[in-house]
């Protein structure tokens, strides 16, 4: 059975980008370290996160951090 994507809460999504960024920023290519830093911008204005961009942040943080 495919996994569903549920949503995660922004708390939850600053979290993986603090981990990616302090655990991981050496190993992220120049797109993945773009696309992360615009999140966290994202985040600190308080603005959502799609569900597409939120897929991509938790996949870079499967695949970074662990």
């Amino acid at each position: 059975m495919a996994k569903i994507w549920e949503p995660q809460s922004i708390q939850v999504y600053e979290d993986w980008v603090r981990a990616i960024m302090e655990e991981a920023s050496d190993n992220l290519s120049d797109w993945e370290n773009t696309f992360v830093v615009s999140i966290s911008n994202q985040l600190e204005m308080c603005r959502q996160l799609s569900q597409k961009q939120a897929e991509i942040l938790e996949r870079i943080y499967a695949e970074k951090t662990s």
